[in-house]
């Protein structure tokens, strides 16, 4: 006896039938992938791109148009001729309004491209300028700080200078000293013979005994 239940179906169809509608856009991007790289010899049968509508120029001449066999109305051929040749015409013009919208569009972009770029060179002519200045001030920063270091160093090195160029006198040749005019030649102080008989105490044979000096600079 007959009943009205259908079959079981099993597992494995069960899976499939899932299988195939849980798939995703990734999925199939890989499953082509996959197909693609099967055979990588084989070429690829790339779509041609869109071609641009074109309407074909009208006639310079046209036949004369017998009238429609019916025989309902006079110079219905005519009307059929005319018809067709204002449908082309509308498209004619439609294409060109197409194109003029394109071109329109096309010169708008480049337009607010060319305007994002100049504000784009100005903020990073702007930004290069500050940079450049802060690099300046750190540059003048670092001199005036060089130079209070070297000036720093020098007092001690200035008064040393200035110690031993105290001593030294430019003379010309064969010139004497305003000293030398005014008191004389300077006297002979008399050494004494002996350390024993100056007086002053006794020091090691090592010890050397600094002896101030004049330096004359004589002018050729």
């Amino acid at each position: 006896m007959a009943t009205g239940t259908p079959p079981p179906v099993s597992n494995a169809t069960q899976s499939g039938e899932a299988a195939r509608k849980k798939q995703t856009a990734l999925d199939l991007q890989k499953q082509q992938l996959e197909k693609l790289m099967k055979d990588p010899t084989k070429p690829v049968n790339l779509p041609a791109p869109p071609k641009e509508k074109t309407v074909r120029p009208p006639r310079e001449m046209m036949k004369n148009v017998q009238g429609s066999s019916a025989g309902m109305c006079a110079g219905s051929g005519e009307f059929h001729v005319y018809k067709q040749s204002r449908r082309r015409e509308y498209e004619r013009l439609k294409i060109m309004e197409e194109a003029s919208k394109k071109e329109q569009e096309a010169a708008e972009f480049e337009a607010k491209k060319r305007e994002r770029e100049e504000q784009s060179e100005a903020k990073t002519a702007k930004n290069r300028a500050r940079r450049q200045k802060k690099k300046n001030r750190a540059m003048g920063k670092g001199g005036v700080q060089d130079g209070t270091s070297g000036n720093s160093e020098d007092p001690t090195k200035r008064r040393r200078l200035a110690a031993d160029g105290a001593n030294v006198v430019f003379r010309r040749p064969g010139e004497s000293s305003d000293e030398e005019d005014e008191h004389g030649p300077t006297p002979a102080i008399p050494q004494p013979t002996s350390v024993e008989d100056s007086g002053l105490p006794t020091l090691p044979p090592d010890v050397k005994v600094a002896e101030p000096t004049q330096i004359i600079i004589h002018d050729d």
